[in-house]
């Protein structure tokens, strides 16, 4: 399930992935068509999807140049970043390296 960040959205505990994408940006359309896939697949991980221009602030604290832009946290301190994502494939390999993190710190 997709978060859509609100201002109040929790960021700081567990593993995030936050979503920056902006309306009409066809490249934020080719994400869109599977963040909603993996976001089912990998239950343990919160996706917050978040409007760039909108949450302008927010976009600016994590230093979005462009979107789409994946950040991925773990207890609110990035771990890895993507960015001008074209496949699935390449997002498939950091949520199986998110969750991996978390399975490493349970054990």
């Amino acid at each position: 399930m997709i978060v859509e960040y609100n201002g109040n959205t929790e960021l700081n505990s567990g593993r995030v992935v936050l979503w920056f994408s902006i309306p009409g940006c066809p490249p934020c359309r080719i994400v869109e068509s599977f963040m909603e896939e993996l976001s089912g697949e990998f239950p343990e991980i919160k996706v917050v999807h978040i409007n760039a221009e909108k949450w302008n602030d927010l976009a600016s604290h994590f230093d979005i140049l462009n979107v789409p832009t994946l950040i991925y946290l773990k207890d609110g301190e990035e771990v890895a970043r993507q960015n001008l994502i074209r496949r699935k494939e390449e997002v498939l390999i950091r949520f199986e390296g998110l969750k991996k993190l978390l399975d490493e710190t349970f054990k």
